[in-house]
Order: structure tokens, then C-alpha cells, then sequence
């Protein structure tokens, strides 16, 4: 079933009775979560609901008269139409296809429905993030630039990037976990966040090449480890996987979220 979210239960139905094209009197309903009021916005969390379209109400078949059930059962049975005894005759349904689950319109509807609950719910972190900067004293306007059915991208526009960014990245890249929890709270789960201002995560993947670079060269004339400032997980994945062939030194993360860094060690 595909889930569905609002601020109440029956704003959650009628988003549902909408996207199905069928009144809410032929839907199944299933509650998930009720709403619920968080604090300063951060734990708010809508109404969920998964919804289905009741099967039609089949009548029975009337029941043959005894005259054709008579001529039915006086009727010779030939090898094209009588079944082998205790075997189960397989009918092939959906043309091979194993439930609604394999259906590509089915995919792709839940694909759909994953999207626009990301959306939604990413418009509603750019407004709290708004907010945010608003009660620090920076003037932003946060635009979302990418969607997936669990990714969202937000370049939040500002005069003073320096202050969205904060010492070494430490502030955009708080805001960035906050953000996941605020879309995990608000119908988007499991969705990865990234905030950028001012081509910031272009310029900071330029300058971790270039610390990689560096650190290369120096562990290779000590001899000894280098042990980097804590970065995010994603910046984390970016040094691993450049050095990761490098035939001199090797990489590895050490210590506990949030201060887990990277050390380049000798290979050998």
C-alpha cells in the first residue's frame, strides 16, 4: 500500500482519495501514526495513513439448473478438458509477473508517492530552516534544487554565506543533520539532505583533494599517520575512495560521530 501524509487523518484520506481517483468510501484505510506537535517545529509529525482501493464486490454465479448440470455430468470428458487427479492446475496470472509488487505501474505510483512526500516535506524544512537563520541574524532564502524519492538538495541563498557556513563548515553541516531528522519526522524517512551556499560542497571537494594530496606527501616523508579534523560521513567517503588505490598509504575512520575522522597510514 502507499502511504500517505497530512496534518490530520482525514487530510491524509483525502490526499489519498485524490491521488487513486476514488472516494473515500471505496478506500481501505490503515493508520500508521497519528499527528503529533513538536517543540520549536523540530518533532512535529503528520498524520499517516496507508490507503488502498477496496476490491469490487463480485455476485455469485447463479446456480446452473438441473437440467444443464444433467446434460454437464452425462457429457463425455476428453483428455483436452479433464485435469489430472491430484495434481493442481497452475493458471498463469499478471503474464509472469509475481504480485502487484513487480507491476511497473505499481513501481512507478510508489516512486511518484515517495517524491511528493519528500517535496512536501522539503518545504516545509526550507521554511524551519528560514526560520533558523532568521533567529541567528542571517537573511536566507533557502531553495530546494533537487528531488528524489529519498535525496533533497537546498541552496540556501545568502548574502552572508560565511555565516550559513560557520568555522570549517561546522554549522551548514549541523543544520544538515537536523534537516534529516526534521524530514524523518515529517513523512520523508531515510532521506539524505544536503544544504549548500555559494557552490560551498564544490569548493570544500576541491579542497579535500588537495588535503589528500598533501597529507600523501607527508606521510610518505614520516613515515607516519596523519590524523585529519572530523568531517561528515560524505566528505569521510570522498577521501577513502580517492586513495583507495594509492599504492603508499591507506585510509581509516576513527573515533565516534560526531568527531569521527580520517587517518592516511603507511601502507606497509
Amino acid at each position: 500500500m502507499v502511504v500517505y501524509t497530512g496534518k490530520t487523518v482525514k487530510e491524509a484520506i483525502q490526499l489519498a482519495s485524490r491521488s487513486l481517483h476514488h472516494p473515500e468510501d471505496e478506500l481501505k484505510v490503515a493508520v500508521i501514526d497519528q499527528p503529533r506537535r513538536g517543540f520549536l517545529g523540530i518533532c512535529r509529525r503528520p498524520a499517516k495513513i496507508e490507503a488502498t482501493v477496496k476490491p469490487p464486490i463480485v455476485s455469485p454465479a447463479p446456480t446452473p439448473t438441473t437440467k444443464a448440470v444433467t446434460a454437464q455430468s452425462t457429457k463425455p470428458s476428453t483428455p483436452e478438458t479433464q485435469a489430472p487427479v491430484g495434481k493442481a492446475v497452475e493458471v498463469p496470472t499478471n503474464d509472469g509477473q509475481h504480485g502487484d509488487d513487480q507491476d511497473p505501474a505499481v513501481i512507478a505510483a510508489r516512486y511518484e508517492a515517495n517524491v511528493r512526500h519528500t517535496r512536501n516535506a522539503g518545504q516545509q524544512l526550507t521554511a524551519y530552516l528560514k526560520k533558523v537563520f532568521h533567529e541567528l541574524g542571517v537573511k536566507t532564502s533557502p531553495e530546494i534544487t533537487k528531488v528524489e524519492a529519498h535525496a533533497l538538495m537546498i541552496d540556501i541563498k545568502s548574502p552572508m554565506s560565511g555565516r550559513v557556513i560557520g568555522h570549517h563548515g561546522q554549522r551548514i553541516n549541523a543544520l544538515e543533520q537536523i534537516s534529516a531528522a526534521f524530514m524523518n519526522y515529517h513523512g520523508a524517512p531515510k532521506t539524505s539532505v544536503i544544504l549548500d551556499t555559494s557552490n560551498y560542497r564544490d569548493r570544500r571537494r576541491q579542497a579535500l583533494h588537495e588535503i589528500a594530496e598533501r597529507s600523501v606527501t607527508e606521510v610518505v616523508a614520516s613515515g607516519q599517520a596523519v590524523f585529519l579534523d572530523p568531517m561528515p560521513a560524505r566528505e569521510r567517503k570522498q577521501l577513502h575512495k580517492e586513495l583507495e588505490n594509492n599504492d603508499h598509504v591507506r585510509t581509516y575512520s576513527h573515533g565516534r560521530e560526531p568527531y569521527r575522522s580520517v587517518v592516511i597510514a603507511p601502507r606497509d
